[in-house]
């Protein structure tokens, strides 16, 4: 994972995630929403996955102030089978309804070992891995997804079919925090595109395509992004793109890419209905916790300790993050001036004390 470098401002997650919470309830949300999209995007940012975190809150704020999403859900949980849970977002945030479905589905696995929960009339839920992840500090194995609108092309192809379509792994690691995989099937998630617009950085070769369907850098002419393995073998992520979007839209009666409602408008008031897929798994079911923990310490120490290129060094899937994650819990969350601007903004309209911040170039 390459970490952007963002100049802005840096604030302590404590004092972020109450804040971020007081400006959702101040805008009509319940609080059972409001504070679970605080804790959802603060968590992303904490742990470097800035695309996902705090920088989202503007978007949020516009889709409730269109109506697009419910500001008051009220969620809906059925069990399908033993091991199989439903959850009706009622078109609220996302966010809510997904912690909610690792709740119901950890309770299932429990007893069956494995269990499956869909979550559906959903809005988009941030980074998939604070979910899957919330499940690995609650000793289960979860795998996650979720789909969105249309800003993918496909394989050889010229215009957008598939969403970014995130795709999760968690696993707990004894003595240290979750192992997690967190990525889009995209070569980069859109939001990598608006952050870089924001930052004025150029993207990286073969990500991204203009209305045309041309590989640029620019993401001021960025439309669209490609999948994961660029111009000779986009096959791999527009494979793995589908699977996403067939998992969260077939199995919860929801549309699938290019037939959702852009995330981005210019319709603010249209619902966006997406689906959200979990799998969760109790390792105690399988083997004795105590082997379990062996076997993904010893995979973990062999994996780091194997030999790099010069000047390189071989990390296990988000040993990144964590690095970065003990520094921001020092120094602070970046947040990037467009958007710490923008807080600042819902702070003075909607009366809510904005918490004090550094400057940070970057």
């Amino acid at each position: 994972m390459a970490l952007e470098k963002i100049a802005g401002v840096r604030a302590a997650a404590r004092d972020v995630e109450p804040f971020v919470a007081e400006l959702f309830i101040a805008a009509g949300v319940n609080r059972e929403s409001a504070e679970a999209c605080a804790r959802a995007v603060v968590d992303a940012s904490s742990r470097a996955y800035d695309t996902h975190g705090v920088r989202l809150i503007p978007f949020y704020m516009q889709g409730l102030d269109g109506g697009r999403i419910n500001k008051t859900p009220s969620l809906t949980v059925t069990e399908k089978a033993a091991s199989a849970v439903h959850v009706d977002a009622d078109d609220g945030l996302g966010h809510y309804a997904s912690y909610r479905a690792i709740d119901e589905a950890a309770k299932l696995a429990e007893k069956t070992g494995v269990a499956v929960a869909t979550v559906g009339r959903s809005t988009h839920h941030g980074a998939t891995g604070v979910y899957t992840r919330y499940a690995a500090t609650k000793g289960f194995v979860a795998i996650g997804m979720t789909h969105a609108d249309a800003m993918v092309i496909p394989h050889g192809g010229a215009s957008a079919f598939f969403g970014t379509n995130p795709l999760s792994f968690a696993v707990p690691v004894e003595g240290e925090d979750p192992m997690v995989l967190d990525m889009a099937t995209s070569s980069i998630p859109f939001n990598r595109v608006g952050l870089r617009r924001a930052t004025g950085q150029p993207l990286p070769e073969e990500v991204a395509v203009d209305d045309k369907g041309v590989f640029t850098t620019d993401a001021n002419a960025a439309v669209w992004v490609a999948p994961v393995g660029g111009a000779d073998f986009g096959y791999k992520g527009s494979g793995l793109a589908g699977m996403v979007d067939l998992l969260c839209s077939a199995f919860t009666g929801m549309g699938h890419g290019n037939t959702l409602a852009a995330f981005n408008g210019p319709d603010f008031a249209k619902p966006i209905q997406i689906g959200h897929f979990f799998i969760v798994l109790s390792p105690a079911v399988f083997q004795a916790l105590s082997a379990f923990d062996a076997r993904i310490s010893a995979f973990l120490a062999d994996l780091r300790a194997q030999p790099a290129k010069p000047g390189q060094k071989v990390y296990a899937p988000s040993d990144i993050e964590k690095a970065e994650a003990k520094q921001r819990a020092v120094e602070g969350i970046p947040v990037d001036n467009v958007t710490w601007g923008a807080l600042e903004g819902f702070a003075a309209k909607l009366g809510v004390k904005v918490p004090a911040a550094t400057a940070d170039n970057g």
